[in-house]
């Protein structure tokens, strides 16, 4: 039996959806159900949940 696997979306250090370039170097954090790309020159900001509906 095998467990349905699921794309998380990719997002750049600013919350933006983002998808990655050949040739460059990412550092890839999972985060609440995403994925954080950040660049080398990059840090992790402060980000809400992305996946959770804001009310």
């Amino acid at each position: 039996m095998t467990t349905p696997t699921k794309e998380l979306p990719m997002y750049d250090a600013f919350g933006k959806p983002t998808e990655l370039k050949p040739k460059i170097t990412y550092k890839l954090r999972v985060k609440n159900g995403y994925i954080l790309a950040l660049l080398p020159d990059q840090h992790q900001r402060r980000l809400p949940n992305l996946l959770v509906d804001h009310k």
